[in-house]
């Protein structure tokens, strides 16, 4: 016979589990901690009640000449409630209740405290009815000197009072559980999609970083071979093409290597507050400007730069030196390198409490379609133009990064054949 083995509970389940335990247990503790309570507040309540019936019927008493069972007949309007007057002997003067049974109540607690002079309480089942009752008895002189004024009422209406609180309590205490439940599912599911997106992105940047450095690396190794092959032909000429052609290589894989760390820096940082590292932004984008002057002139084009920022002033930013350069070169270059006629713009402006930076091309244009996507690493829109500038797919993800770890946004407008314009806004430091 097969042996079929369990499957081991996973740490979800078991927290799940775990978790409604102890908001069972701890709605039950609180539940059976109130119900104490309420019911004596319940009980409290309708002895005060009966207090001042008590003391509106002696004044009534005091005030009417009807005789004491008519008044105490009238006082009493619920079947439930009922008045007697007791003589300091114990003896019943008056009840209430029509036949009542008159036996001696001088023992009777509540009508031992009355005589002594105090008010008087009991709570027992009477021996008449089986029913438990509230007593209150106080001393009373309207009708006979010395005698005892009591009022009762069964208990039952406290009883259901509690027993709807009961039951309203467990309904709570069901749906809170099924709440618990539910949040919890919820928050678990919730936390179980980053780290699924976690593995997933892990696996593709391992798979594009290999693939990226893969090309370069093979590219050295087949020119070294041609070089050492041209070397022992003594063919100079082809070696020093070869040559020329391994320092491209070998600076491509450079720049990747570099990016690479760039951004396993930027992704460390990201779990950190915003830092106390400030920059001038103003300084920064005026001296890359300046440094890819003459990469825009080799290539044609119109460089310019404008701001509303007066010389000299600063525009600080919540950014180190390290990161606001990856910010304004990489725009920079990508701007330069994917526009082939026309002209580049570079802005910084400083308005209200932000400082805007914007790179304007009248380049090739970004598809609508690929605008959520151009920040994945290693993402390309064009890759044989890519690969032709030497891009490493890591520089507008190096961007969103840096501009994310200075508590800013990045927007994008952009068309197929129509140029783009990258926006980055920063909070001034």
């Amino acid at each position: 016979m097969r042996e079929i083995k369990k499957q081991p509970v996973s740490w979800r389940t078991g927290i799940i589990a775990g978790y409604a335990v102890i908001v069972i247990l701890t709605s039950a503790v609180w539940l059976f901690s109130l119900l104490g309570p309420v019911s004596q507040a319940l009980e409290d309540r309708q002895r005060e009640g009966l207090v001042s019936v008590a003391n509106a019927t002696e004044v009534a008493l005091a005030a009417s000449e009807l005789p004491v069972s008519n008044v105490l007949e009238r006082i009493s309007t619920s079947d439930n409630l009922r008045l007697t007057l007791i003589s300091h002997e114990g003896e019943v003067i008056a009840d209430s209740v029509k036949n009542a049974e008159l036996t001696s109540h001088a023992e009777r607690p509540e009508v031992v405290e009355a005589l002594k002079g105090s008010m008087g309480f009991d709570k027992r089942v009477s021996e008449t009815d089986g029913v438990e009752y509230l007593y209150v008895a106080i001393p009373s002189n309207a009708r006979q000197a010395g005698a005892v004024l009591r009022v009762s009422m069964p208990l039952a209406q406290a009883h259901a009072a509690v027993m709807r609180f009961q039951w309203t309590s467990l309904a709570l205490l069901v749906a809170t559980f099924i709440l618990a439940i539910g949040a919890a599912l919820f928050a678990f599911t919730r936390a179980a999609r980053p780290v699924s997106h976690l593995e997933r992105v892990r696996t593709d940047f391992v798979a594009n970083a290999s693939h990226e450095l893969k090309t370069p690396v093979a590219g050295i190794r087949l020119l070294s071979e041609s070089i050492s092959q041209a070397s022992a032909e003594g063919d100079v000429e082809v070696i020093g093409q070869f040559a020329e052609r391994l320092s491209h290589e070998s600076e491509r894989l450079q720049s990747l290597v570099a990016d690479l760390m760039d951004l396993s820096r930027l992704e460390d940082e990201m779990h950190l507050t915003l830092g106390s590292d400030t920059c001038d932004l103003a300084k920064i984008a005026r001296a890359s400007f300046e440094a890819h002057q003459l990469t825009a002139q080799e290539a044609g084009l119109v460089f310019q730069w404008q701001s509303n920022l007066s010389a000299g002033v600063p525009c600080r930013v919540h950014l180190s030196v390290a990161n606001a350069k990856i910010l304004v070169d990489n725009l920079i270059d990508n701007a330069i390198a994917y526009t082939e006629h026309g002209s580049v713009t570079v802005q910084l402006d400083q308005m209200d409490s932000y400082a805007v930076f914007e790179v304007a091309d009248t380049g090739i244009g970004i598809p609508a379609d690929d605008h959520d996507r151009i920040f994945e690493r290693f993402y390309r829109v064009d890759t044989a133009r890519s690969r032709e500038t030497g891009g490493t797919g890591l520089g507008l993800s190096l961007v969103r990064h840096a501009v994310l770890r200075g508590n800013g946004t990045i927007e994008i407008e952009s068309a197929l054949g129509e140029g783009s314009t990258f926006r980055v806004t920063l909070p001034l430091a």
